[in-house]
């Protein structure tokens, strides 16, 4: 079987004017809030292409919302994202309660009366390291909450599909293995996107430098050899240069960041295939393979997936 990062890098680079889409994207995507909802709709939409088992390339226009769900679909995902992101944080939040309120009160008490400080306080120690683990699982549980409630979403086309925990660690029990290799998949290319940024800024900061160099020639006691004008002129240059390769560079980094996240929804569309999306019934009946082996198929009467096989 074709990996998931070869089969998600074809689909893209296949795409006809595929890196100006994500260009296109990049740009979108400085839009506080209404760009994450675009980006979202159209990413998901086109992995929900890939999990009906429909092999079409990039969608041609951004903005083309072809199945009218462009907008909620993107939204929905947001709210998707924001409710598995709670998981975490509260997690995070009882941890340092525990760690930093009630043995950190309990330890003091014990060194203003003479004992009980250090037992409590390599106590607090360990619990901390327990919550640190706890909240490393709790990451990656909602990430993968968070990928398939919104493939989930984008087939059936309501929020409440989003939601349906049963069924999305149903889908993750029967496949953990794959989806680990996606997971896998996006923190190696998070890192090797962190790098590039990484170098992006610090070519930025040597580019200020050299301009910097060009413009004084070298002599740091400006102050004394140029009048006060000529001062401001180089500072007015100097920070203009500086602006617009600090914009260059942020734009990269969201360009890239595209990349990626075009990938992962990609490599989502493969992976969900797999659960025979067509004949899947209402949000709340048996999957296909819950119903493997099991009397009464096709399952009891529900409502198909409001999502239709996209036409291309």
């Amino acid at each position: 079987m074709q990996g998931y990062f070869s089969a998600a890098w074809n689909d893209i680079k296949s795409s006809p004017g595929w890196f100006g889409k994500l260009l296109l994207l990049g740009l979108v995507s400085l839009i506080p809030v209404f760009g994450a909802i675009v980006v979202a709709g159209y990413l998901y939409g086109w992995a929900r292409d890939m999990a009906w088992g429909v092999h079409a390339p990039l969608p041609a226009r951004i903005f083309g919302n072809e199945d009218g769900r462009l907008y909620s679909r993107g939204f929905f995902v947001l709210v998707i994202g924001l409710a598995c992101s709670l998981l975490p944080w509260v997690v995070e939040i009882i941890g340092s309660i525990l760690t930093g309120g009630s043995f950190g009160f309990w330890a003091g008490w014990g060194y203003r009366s003479g004992f009980l400080s250090f037992p409590f306080g390599m106590a607090s120690g360990l619990v901390g390291l327990v919550f640190f683990v706890l909240s490393i699982a709790a990451s990656f549980f909602a990430v993968c909450f968070y990928w398939v409630g919104s493939m989930r979403m984008s087939i059936y086309g309501r929020l409440s599909a989003g939601f349906q925990f049963g069924k999305v660690w149903s889908m993750l029990r029967h496949d953990i293995n794959g989806m680990l290799r996606i997971l896998g998949m996006a923190v190696l290319m998070g890192i090797a996107v962190t790098v590039a940024v990484s170098i992006i800024a610090l070519l930025v900061v040597f580019a200020c430098m050299a301009v910097g160099f060009a413009v004084t020639g070298g002599n740091l006691n400006i102050n004394a050899s140029r009048p006060d004008a000529a001062i401001v002129s180089m500072v007015f240059a100097i920070g203009g240069v500086a602006v617009v390769l600090v914009l260059l560079a942020g734009f990269a980094s969201m360009v890239l960041a595209m990349f990626v996240m075009a990938m992962i929804t990609r490599a989502l569309g493969y992976w969900t295939r797999q659960f025979d999306v067509p004949a899947w019934r209402g949000q709340d009946d048996p999957m296909p393979f819950e119903l493997a082996g099991a009397a009464g198929w096709p399952g009891g009467p529900g409502q198909p997936p409001n999502q239709q096989p996209p036409m291309r």
